[in-house]
């Protein structure tokens, strides 16, 4: 493991499409909502690589019965929230994976297995060896219609990537382009990830409108 790309879970379910990470709250800090991450196993089999999409937290018997209590001590929230019952839940589109040290954009072949340690994918060499060919953009599009937010996911993964990889305008402005391609019949999509992207990316502003 790389240890630029910090551990932040385990799988508790997965599928050929996606998977589940359950995390403790404080490994909650790092990974945010459309998050390049890494299902790591141990053994020799594939790694599989994907972006958060949803990030859920239950609730568990003694969280109901503190919201019911007027005014519970912050000594018990802070060590409810530490030593919880149900783990934070963060679910991951699949949008590729590595077999045999190389890179593949697409569905693996099969699904990681519970408790596979899962990383977040923070390395510049790791990040750009990932995102420089864009074809994995046409897997977060196949979840157009499901319960998957694209268009949001498609800026926040967007902007996070454009940071790890130093604000790279040669890369920003490709994947403008690619989305234009890829999105031209669906302006319901095209339309609102462009505007959010152009405000958040100014200075990309001219490759977007051109």
């Amino acid at each position: 493991m790389n240890s630029d790309n910090p551990v932040i879970g385990r799988i508790l379910r997965a599928s050929t499409t996606g998977f589940a990470v359950g995390c403790r709250v404080g490994q909650l800090r790092v990974p945010a909502f459309g998050s390049l991450v890494k299902a790591q196993p141990v053994d020799e089999r594939e790694a599989i690589y994907g972006l958060i999409y949803n990030m859920n937290i239950d609730d568990d018997p003694l969280v109901r019965r503190l919201v019911l209590a007027e005014n519970p001590p912050e000594s018990v929230i802070s060590d409810q929230r530490q030593n919880r019952l149900l783990p934070i839940e963060m679910s991951v589109l699949a949008v590729g994976y590595e077999l045999d040290g190389e890179l593949q954009h697409g569905l693996p072949p099969r699904p990681p297995l519970n408790l596979d340690p899962v990383e977040l994918v923070q390395n510049a060499q790791d990040v750009v060896a990932f995102t420089e060919r864009l074809s994995y953009l046409r897997l977060i599009l196949r979840a157009v219609g499901s319960n998957v937010p694209v268009d949001q996911l498609l800026v926040a993964h967007i902007l996070n990537v454009y940071k790890l990889r130093g604000e790279d305008v040669v890369w920003g402005t490709a994947v403008i382009a690619e989305l234009i391609e890829l999105l031209r019949s669906n302006y319901d999509v095209l339309i609102p990830t462009l505007e959010a992207l152009s405000d958040a990316l100014p200075h990309l502003r001219l490759a977007i409108n051109d």
